[in-house]
């Protein structure tokens, strides 16, 4: 059993505090606000006797693992610690401070680490006399639910200390992933894309809020569309975050912050706890979409064409078995077309093919039980064409929303930067393949890790994705990552066989 030191007791180090001591461990609680100290206690006995109300531990177990919770008055308590953890205020000064504070307190054999969500380990511990024994454990809200604890590397940090951490948080029925300190880590660092272009689609009025977070939630799988995770982390949070990654990587394009979120907060319009983000609160949850389509017998018996894709053969299996006269080639070139986005726009692409009435469908987790399947179509399309194509995909039973003609839609791009993002950290030996993939499905609900989504689509879509987007755009911020460049052209993967 060890004795841990938890410096804040806020609702993290309260949480890291519960975790601790649920684990067997000793925990001494420091606050320099008593009455945070007190909060933080009562969090926690609240918590414990949460777990008892709904049967997951027994009064005698919940006292037990109370009683091995110490609320002290004084840094210099901690001088028995066997490992002290930080969970203050997110400013570095302050944190150095504290850290150059607690070197004084306890011996050079103590582990000091820092719940730091974004900044550098190496920054943390560059005026520390042992720089070596500090250790990234940025722990997710709530960290007594949440299973994912990053154990960061700082350029100084002990590799055994690294290890030490990571097998300690295990013991503690944690998972740890090891990360070297990079701007954002690897969560925060991997998911900006997934705020930043759902900010960038909206600037370009491609679809509302509320259609952009259902076709997210229901065509790419994700728990959460990104207005409203954005709502519930606050717009404020959220802009910070990305404005510290965006400073810290040199002012990079891509992770440059969004004017239209800038402006909502400027607004005041922070998400929930003000009342007002994209969605006014309390939400109503009605179904948003509105599609006037004509009835099939104005239409006579469908007949549309498809261009044959791996990732859509399934939604082609439903089509003919609901009846549609599909044909793979035609020599009609008239005749209503349905691909998947490649990221070009279907504008651009129905020129370059020379396929006047092009419907495009965004990317879905699943073609073969999806519910909602997201549409654009050519500026050349005929009205006729597209709702033909509507009604066949309708005739599956899923909803299907229109949106404007966004180059790579909006679940295609977005995971297209995701898995961009992730082989850059996995390219730059900060993090691997699996750590980063497990990071992102438990620290924030992804339906499956981006590098392993991009092996399914194959690599080479994604840097076909890529290129379209850059191309359309002339950004730097749609780059891609040389170690999938490489890969898509050895047809390689990010896990398993070749």
């Amino acid at each position: 059993m060890l004795i841990i030191g938890v410096v804040g007791a806020g609702t993290m180090g309260s949480g890291i505090a519960q975790v601790a001591i649920a684990a067997g461990e000793t925990v001494k609680l420091f606050d320099p606000v008593a009455e945070a100290s007190l909060r933080g206690r009562d969090m926690i006995k609240k918590n414990l006797n949460f777990l008892v109300d709904k049967k997951k531990l027994t009064s005698d177990e919940s006292s037990d693992i109370f009683s091995r919770l110490d609320i002290i008055n004084s840094l210099s308590d901690l001088a028995s610690c066997d490992l002290v953890i930080e969970a203050i205020v997110e400013n570095e000064s302050v944190k150095k401070d504290l850290f150059k504070n607690l070197e004084s307190i306890v011996s050079p054999e103590v582990i000091l680490a820092t719940n730091t969500s974004s900044i550098s380990i190496t920054a943390l511990s560059n005026e520390l006399e042992y720089p070596e024994r500090l250790v990234g454990m940025h722990f997710f809200n709530p960290a007594p639910r949440m299973k994912l604890i990053e154990v960061v590397k700082g350029l100084r940090t002990s590799d055994a200390h690294i290890d030490y951490i990571a097998k300690l948080v295990k013991r503690w029925g944690k998972a740890p992933v090891i990360t070297k300190s990079t701007p954002g880590f690897i969560v925060n660092r991997v998911a900006r894309p997934f705020y930043g272009e759902a900010l960038r689609v909206l600037m370009e009025f491609g679809t509302d809020h509320a259609s952009l977070d259902n076709i997210i939630r229901e065509c790419g799988g994700f728990p959460l569309g990104p207005c409203q995770l954005m709502d519930l982390i606050g717009l404020d949070v959220n802009l910070s975050v990305t404005q510290s990654v965006y400073e810290a990587t040199a002012f990079d394009p891509r992770y440059a912050p969004s004017l239209l979120q800038q402006e909502l907060v400027r607004a005041g319009k922070l998400g929930r706890k003000s009342g007002e983000g994209f969605y006014t609160y309390p939400v109503n949850d009605s179904d948003l979409d509105i599609i006037n389509t004509i009835k099939k017998d104005e239409l006579g018996s469908y007949r549309v064409r498809f261009i044959k894709n791996a990732s859509i053969e399934s939604l082609i299996a439903r089509l003919t078995a609901a009846g549609i006269n599909l044909v793979e080639t035609a020599r009609d070139t008239n005749i209503a077309t349905l691909a998947l986005t490649d990221g070009r726009t279907a504008t651009q692409r129905a020129y370059d093919e020379s396929i006047s009435n092009l419907v495009l469908i965004d990317l879905c987790m699943n073609f073969k039980t999806t519910q909602r399947i997201a549409v654009s179509h050519s500026d050349q399309c005929d009205p006729i064409a597209v709702t033909q194509i509507i009604d066949a995909l309708k005739s599956t039973g899923c909803k299907v929303t229109v949106i404007q003609d966004i180059a790579g839609m909006i679940v295609a791009r977005t995971v297209a930067m995701l898995a961009n993002e992730a082989a850059d950290l996995v390219h730059q030996r900060i993090t691997t393949p699996n750590e980063v993939d497990m990071a992102m499905t438990l620290g924030t609900g992804y339906p499956i890790g981006p590098l392993l989504w991009a092996d399914q689509i194959g690599l080479k879509n994604i840097s076909e994705i890529l290129k379209h987007l850059y191309e359309h755009y002339g950004s730097s911020r749609y780059r891609t990552s040389p170690l999938i460049q490489r890969k898509s052209i050895t047809n390689q993967k990010f896990h398993g066989a070749q």
